[in-house]
């Protein structure tokens, strides 16, 4: 879900979830998740629902991305309501044996979990730069570090690997494209298929080790994961924004202890 630029999935803007402590857009994901897979009726996942239709709004110009995430899961959620149409148990549907009502219901409510699931996820990526995740990930397992484990080269790993998923996703979607656009059969006849996949495979490991070897020499450079960015800010006390976000996340839990 991010491969939609060389930057990933995040979008920079200055909207009101972009201004948010990374930190808090984190623990607000991971909770949204929770929630919608815990929902155990339409009415619980209500809440969960409106919080990402306001927090959909909030990012308003990027929420056509949103809907084509979602448009690149059609087949697993198609399968996974299909699924529970044909071979769940309960009532029938139009009288017929093998299509369950109740299927129909639970497959709708399955998939709707999935996509919100999916659609917070890519809410976190587009208003969170890969940067700010590295370093509110560290953040979180710093305790660690007091029982002798590598957190800070834990934070270098995952920030090069958030690096490298948009560079693969450009480098294959570029080949595919000179493969299509090439004539097949005499790229067949001078050189061979297996040949032509294989220089693209080359370029492919190239890009990946300079990439590579950039990110090596700056984290040297720099003595950190970013440039300019050593750290975040205190998470203590909050700013007015973020405490006005925990308060809603607090409301949305509230509401959906209340529903159920």
């Amino acid at each position: 879900m991010i491969t939609f630029a060389e930057t990933g999935l995040y979008q920079q803007a200055e909207t009101i979830l972009h201004r948010v402590d990374p930190r808090l857009k984190i623990f607000s994901c991971l909770l949204l998740v929770a929630l919608s897979f815990s929902s155990s009726g339409w009415i619980q996942l209500i809440p969960v629902l409106t919080t990402f239709v306001v927090a959909a709004w909030a990012v308003k110009p990027f929420s056509m991305q949103l809907l084509r995430l979602l448009w690149m899961l059609r087949w697993l959620l198609l399968f996974t309501f299909l699924m529970h149409l044909f071979f769940s148990s309960g009532r029938t549907l139009w009288g017929l044996s093998w299509l369950s009502f109740d299927g129909l219901l639970l497959g709708t409510f399955v998939c709707l979990q999935m996509a919100l699931a999916v659609a917070a996820s890519a809410l976190l990526g587009i208003t969170t730069s890969t940067i700010d995740l590295s370093l509110a990930f560290g953040w979180m397992v710093r305790p660690l570090g007091l029982l002798g484990f590598r957190t800070t080269e834990w934070q270098k790993i995952m920030l090069q690997a958030l690096d490298f998923i948009p560079l693969v996703y450009m480098e294959i979607n570029a080949f595919a494209q000179v493969d299509n656009t090439s004539d097949k059969h005499s790229v067949e006849v001078k050189q061979g298929r297996f040949h032509a996949w294989g220089k693209g495979l080359h370029r492919l490991i190239v890009r990946l080790v300079d990439r590579g070897d950039e990110i090596a020499c700056r984290l040297m450079v720099d003595g950190d994961v970013t440039a300019g960015r050593q750290r975040l800010p205190a998470f203590l006390p909050m700013a007015l924004l973020d405490q006005l976000f925990s308060m809603a996340v607090c409301l949305v839990i509230l509401s959906y202890w209340l529903v159920g």
